[in-house]
């Protein structure tokens, strides 16, 4: 029994001690193997064995998130991964030699790296990646993945504003080096999203890569630059459902201010509220659009327009209400009025009136030619007629009341019957009474 337990915690201890000596001969060889290879190498020499001879870099952009697009400054805000991949031929080992080791890590700035910046960056840092290390394979091939949150300038089109797609790219390039120095590539995939977090606002239909030189006055030689280009499309549905339908509803109300009574008294108010919301959603509209004169949004034009409306519905409802609480008494239709309201607004209104068709050719006859009357001629003569028969009723009843405190009842009922009284008190011109009036004021 003992020897078991011995036997065993025996082999316990020798699969340790073999485990130490290997991780000992590895540390040994990885120490051995940097050393060797830092021996003699200068951080800024570049990786070439003929310095006529350019190094080739080759660019990924791996994107990671649309963060946020701000229209107002005209900044894009992206997490990327930006993967570089180069060749140095001074880094290259034989696995054998080194316990298989295939791969090392070094610090950014212990090994040569490319000068790359992005050219349209508005960070106030410039270059906004962090430093990672660099890994370096036993062909010399190195491979660096710095990230970074990027701040890109990105010039913003809002005229079709929220139907509209921008146009935002990145723009790397050396710093330093011209092209017979650095020679900048697309590397294969250039510009990867199979890794990208879809935005909620924006979609990514499309995105594409190019290369291009470029010459500048100070120097003859190419500077080589890579873009990568976001073809970025706005999802318009919560803008649809916030900011557009609302307005339209809105807009739509001011009409119903023509349906109401002018007894309502809210008309007015009714008004200035649609008026009020319209310039809520104009404010808005303004705080998301860049303060730049070149290009306007349809949809503020669209708000403008509504406002306009709006106002001259307002206008226009003050003026109703100024002519609906005017009377014959108080005011005077003028020459001007009576032609605009009662001829010219009616025939654009298509509103007949009565016994009077209103064409082009019968307009200009119907125009008023002189002043209008105060008063209505029909309505002077019925008022003469009333007050005419007012006046010989009263004669009547003043002969009959006359006549009849003359006689008794039966002195008066027998005159009555004679005829007398008829040809006496209707001798003047009026309408005559009945014998049944005659009758029944005699017995009052």
């Amino acid at each position: 029994m003992k020897r078991n337990y011995y036997w065993k915690f025996s082999k316990i201890l020798l699969y340790i001690l073999l485990r130490f000596i290997e991780i000992s001969s590895a540390s040994y060889h990885e120490r051995r193997l940097y050393e060797d290879l830092m021996r003699d190498y200068n951080n800024l020499e570049r990786p070439v064995a003929n310095h006529t001879l350019p190094v080739t870099v080759y660019l990924k952009v791996s994107l990671q998130q649309l963060i946020d697009v701000d229209e107002k400054n005209q900044i894009v805000y992206v997490n990327a991964w930006l993967d570089y991949t180069w060749n140095d031929y001074k880094l290259r080992w034989d696995r054998e030699e080194y316990g298989n080791i295939s791969d090392v890590r070094f610090p950014a700035g212990k090994i040569w790296k490319p000068d790359v910046l992005l050219y349209n960056s508005v960070d106030a840092n410039f270059d906004s990646t962090y430093p990672t290390n660099m890994v370096v394979y036993h062909t010399g091939d190195v491979s660096w993945v710095p990230p970074g949150i990027f701040k890109i300038s990105c010039k913003i089109d809002i005229k079709w504003f929220p139907f509209d797609e921008q146009r935002c790219f990145f723009k790397f390039g050396s710093w330093t080096y011209n092209g017979f120095k650095l020679d900048l590539q697309p590397a294969k995939g250039g510009f990867d999203i199979s890794e990208y977090l879809p935005n909620g606002e924006w979609a990514l239909p499309l995105t594409t890569v190019s290369r291009s030189e470029k010459f500048y006055d100070c120097c003859p030689e190419p500077y080589p630059d890579l873009t990568f280009y976001l073809h970025m499309r706005r999802r318009t549905l919560y803008y649809g459902f916030n900011l557009i339908m609302p307005c339209i509803l809105t807009t739509a109300m001011s009409l119903l201010t023509f349906t109401l009574p002018p007894e309502a008294g809210e008309k007015i108010t009714l008004q200035i509220t649609v008026l009020l919301s319209i310039c809520f959603f104009l404010g808005i509209l303004a705080e998301m659009s860049p303060p730049t004169s070149e290009a306007v949004p349809l949809l503020g034009i669209f708000f403008s327009c509504c406002m306009i409306v709006v106002t001259a519905s307002t206008v226009f409802t003050v003026y109703v209400l100024n002519l609906h609480y005017r009377t014959p008494e108080t005011h005077e239709m003028g020459a001007k009025s009576r032609t605009l309201l009662l001829y010219w607004l009616p025939y654009i209104l298509r509103i007949e009136r009565p016994g009077v068709t209103l064409t082009w050719q019968t307009l200009p006859s119907l125009l008023p030619c002189s002043k209008p009357k105060r008063h209505s001629e029909s309505l002077i003569r019925n008022i003469k007629e009333n007050e005419t028969g007012s006046r010989a009723s009263f004669d009547i009843e003043h002969r009959l009341s006359r006549y009849m405190t003359s006689f008794t009842n039966g002195g008066a009922k027998s005159f009555l019957n004679s005829g007398a009284l008829e040809s006496t008190v209707f001798a003047t011109p009026g309408p005559k009474p009945t014998s049944a009036e005659v009758g029944n004021h005699a017995t009052m």
